[in-house]
C-alpha cells in the first residue's frame, strides 16, 4: 500500500481590498479636519507637496526634500511623518470595512505604528501624547489641499490622472477637472 504525503497547510491570504475612492478619502479628511485621529497632529495632503516642490524647482531651488513618490524619509521627511493617510479603526484583516464609519485620518507615522493592531492595543502602545495647541486647535487647516488646487492650475502639463481624480474630489464636482 502506497502512502500519500499529507497535504501542506498554507495560510490563506486576506481578500484584496478595493481601493478607497478619492471622494470618500476627501470626506474623511474634511470630517476629521485634516488632523490625525491618533496623535492629534495636523497632516499634509501629499500631492500638494509634489507641486510645491515643482514650484520651488522652477524658482531655482533644486535640491529640496519636499516630495518623493514613495514618501521616503530622506526625500520627503514631512510626508514620512505627517503625510495624510486613511486608517481603518477596525483593521481590514479583522473584517473592518472601508466605509466612512471605520475610516479615520492618520499621519503616516501613526498608521505605520498601528498597522493592524486592535484599537485598544495601539492606544496602550502609543507613547506620544496628544498635541494641545497653546492657542486652541486649528480651525481652518486643510492639509494644504487648497494649495494643491492653486498649484495644479499653474502646472497643467504635469497633472496625472490620479491628481485629476483628487482635484475632482476636492472640488466636489465630477466635471470640474475635465478642462485640465
Amino acid at each position: 500500500m502506497e502512502m500519500k504525503p499529507e497535504p501542506v497547510q498554507t495560510k490563506s491570504k486576506p481578500a484584496r481590498r478595493a481601493a478607497i475612492s478619492k471622494d470618500l478619502a476627501i470626506q474623511v479628511f474634511r470630517r476629521d479636519g485634516w488632523i490625525c485621529h491618533w496623535c492629534g497632529r495636523p497632516v499634509i495632503f501629499g500631492p500638494a507637496l509634489r507641486y510645491l516642490a515643482q514650484f520651488a524647482k522652477n524658482s531655482g531651488f533644486n535640491e529640496l526634500a519636499y516630495y518623493h513618490p514613495h514618501w521616503t524619509r530622506r526625500d520627503a521627511p514631512l510626508l514620512d511623518y505627517m503625510g495624510a493617510v486613511l486608517d481603518h479603526v477596525k483593521a481590514h484583516r479583522d473584517g473592518g470595512k472601508s466605509d466612512i464609519d471605520n475610516l479615520v485620518t492618520a499621519c503616516c507615522k501613526c498608521n505605520a505604528l498601528k498597522s493592524d493592531a486592535k484599537f485598544q492595543v495601539f492606544q496602550a502602545k502609543l507613547q506620544r501624547h496628544n498635541v494641545k495647541g497653546k492657542y486652541g486647535e486649528p480651525e481652518h487647516w486643510d492639509g494644504l489641499s487648497t494649495l494643491f488646487m492653486v498649484l495644479i492650475e499653474g502646472n497643467r502639463r504635469m497633472v496625472t490622472s490620479t491628481e485629476r481624480d483628487w482635484l475632482r474630489a476636492l472640488r466636489g464636482n465630477a466635471r470640474a477637472a475635465t478642462h485640465i
